[in-house]
C-alpha cells in the first residue's frame, strides 16, 4: 500500500522506517517510511493511527531470509545512503542478492493451490523485491523436484486484465525475468490471519490502469 498508489496495491514494499513525534496530525507523532530502491524516492510520512500499514519481514520466512543482516563492507543500497549523507534521494547502488529484501525465497513447502500467497516481485533489478498478494491457482512440480511451475492470480484486477494472471518458475535461488515485466523470486503462503490483514486493503474497486 505504498504512498496509497494504484501501482502498488495489494503490495508490501521494503523501506526502513522510524518513528517521529514531530510528524503527523493530532499530537501523536508517526512513521517516516524510507523506500529501498534502485531509483530516487522521496519517503513517505505515515500517521501513527495508521501503523497497520506496517509489517517486519513475514515470520515465517525469517529463519531463510534473515533479515537485518547485511555484509558490512557491501556498498549502501536505495535510502540506506540517505542515512549515510543526508540527502533525501541519493542514487542507489546495487545490493548483493544475499542480503534481505534482495534475496530469493526458495522451495514450495506450504503452497495450496487455492490459497492466498505472496510473490516477491520488483521492477528494477537493483530494487529489492517487494511481497505481491494473490492466490495460487496451479501448481506443478518440474522432474527435478527442486522447482515448480506456479500460476497465481491477482484478483484485485480485472479477469481480462493482463495483470490478472501470471505463471512463474519458483524453487531455487534463481531470480527470472517476469512476463509483466521486471524480475520474480519466490512464493510464500500466508496465514489466515495474514490473509485477513491483507483484506484490509482490497481496494474497494477493481484496479484499472
Amino acid at each position: 500500500d505504498r504512498e496509497k498508489k494504484l501501482g502498488f496495491a495489494m503490495a508490501a514494499m521494503a523501506a526502513h522506517v522510524q518513528y517521529e513525534p514531530s510528524v503527523g496530525a493530532g499530537g501523536l507523532g508517526g512513521y517516516v517510511a524510507r523506500y529501498l530502491s534502485a531509483s530516487e524516492v522521496r519517503p513517505e510520512i505515515i500517521p501513527y493511527e495508521e501503523g497497520h500499514r506496517l509489517r517486519f519481514c513475514p515470520p515465517s520466512v525469517r529463519a531463510q531470509l534473515q533479515p537485518g543482516l547485511r555484509d558490512p563492507a557491501a556498498p549502501l543500497c536505495g535510502d540506506e545512503r540517505v542515512e549515510a549523507s543526508a540527502h533525501i534521494g541519493a542514487p542507489a547502488k546495487a545490493a548483493p542478492a544475499t542480503a534481505y529484501p534482495y534475496r530469493v525465497l526458495e522451495g514450495f513447502e506450504g503452497l495450496r493451490v487455492g490459497d492466498g500467497v505472496e510473490l516477491q516481485w520488483k521492477m528494477q533489478f537493483g530494487s529489492p523485491f517487494g511481497w505481491w498478494f494473490g492466490h495460487l491457482e496451479e501448481l506443478t512440480k518440474d522432474a527435478d523436484g527442486d522447482t515448480a511451475m506456479a500460476t497465481l492470480t491477482f484478483r484485485h484486477f480485472p479477469a481480462n486484465s493482463r495483470w490478472y494472471r501470471l505463471s512463474v518458475r519458483i524453487g531455487d535461488e534463481e531470480l527470472r525475468p517476469c512476463a509483466f515485466g521486471g524480475f520474480t523470486g519466490g512464493i510464500r503462503p500466508v496465514s489466515a490471519d495474514e490473509q485477513r490483514h491483507w483484506m484490509r486493503f482490497f481496494p474497494k474497486e477493481p484496479v484499472v490502469f
